[in-house]
């Protein structure tokens, strides 16, 4: 089964820092999918007309990333756009390429679809001189977003796409039990006093981090064992040992690498002496599961 393929459609003078932003979230919030961005999808060598039909015809849809550049103004003197231009090559081939794909991978689609989408720009065709082959793109069903409203807009222009496309979104936040009263209370340690302890032996490799979040706080470290099967025992006997603590990791588990993220979020993600015991249990668990190999 092939995932649903989303080709970028823009000028790179135009929208290319948005169509990248576009590619990771899209990526990022929906299940299943794969984004083709023509400056990263590009091999040197590749003849450039007949590497983006390849792409094209590999999509499920084309997302018309539609800027102040796009095309020539209607007021302005430039001629429109046609033979040559290849973001007409790419919207008009959109429309008439049928899709390759089986039964099995179409997604239900009988034809490719096209959204077009007004980044940083009036959501109007009319202020544009637009090829006949792409004027199609005017019957259509616009969407728009800007880079002030991004972080806000962005997860539902892609819940509203993800409905159109009959695509899934990711799971949302994480989610947490009801805050432990006790725990609230705890102080978080300031900053500098955290990074003071860090610099004893006994809390070798663990460092502060706040994954882009400036409210945030967490402790954070990758242990590593010779091979999966320490790695699983690791997480045992840490599991066992937060149950009695009542405190809970963040982690992920790839091979023989497990990589932990520490806070106490009952105490609005800061790290307190909970993430600090926890911390050290840890190091000293994966010590002893070293003596056993």
């Amino acid at each position: 089964m092939q995932p649903f393929t989303f080709f970028i459609s823009y000028r790179r003078q135009d929208t290319a820092p948005i169509a990248l932003l576009l590619k990771n979230e899209i990526e990022k919030r929906l299940q299943f999918v794969r984004v083709s961005v023509d400056v990263e999808e590009l091999m040197p060598g590749d003849e450039f007309p007949e590497r983006l039909k390849g792409l094209i015809d590999g999509a499920h849809a084309t997302i018309a990333l539609i800027g102040k550049e796009w095309m020539p103004r209607n007021n302005a003197q430039e001629e429109s756009r046609g033979k040559d231009d290849w973001v007409v090559e790419e919207l008009a081939y959109s429309r008439s390429a049928p899709l390759i794909f089986t039964d099995f991978d179409s997604f239900a689609l009988n034809e490719r679809a096209v959204i077009p989408l007004f980044a940083d720009c009036k959501r109007d065709f009319n202020q544009f001189k637009i090829n006949g082959r792409i004027s199609y793109l005017k019957d259509l069903q616009a969407e728009y977003i800007d880079y002030a409203g991004w972080p806000s807009a962005i997860g539902p222009l892609l819940d509203r796409i993800a409905v159109r496309l009959g695509l899934k979104k990711r799971p949302d936040a994480d989610e947490y039990p009801k805050p432990d009263v006790s725990k609230a209370r705890t102080q978080p340690l300031p900053d500098a006093e955290l990074l003071q302890i860090l610099k004893y032996d006994d809390y070798e490799g663990w460092y502060i981090d706040n994954f882009g979040d400036a409210e945030v706080r967490y402790l954070a470290k990758t242990f590593k064992f010779p091979h999966f099967k320490q790695a699983a025992e690791f997480i045992s006997l840490v599991s066992d040992h937060c149950r009695v603590l009542n405190h809970h990791p963040e982690w992920r588990n790839v091979f023989n690498a497990v990589t932990v993220s520490l806070t106490t979020w009952d105490a609005h993600r800061r790290v307190t002496i909970y993430d600090m015991n926890l911390a050290l249990y840890m190091n000293m668990a994966a010590k002893a599961i070293a003596k056993l190999k």
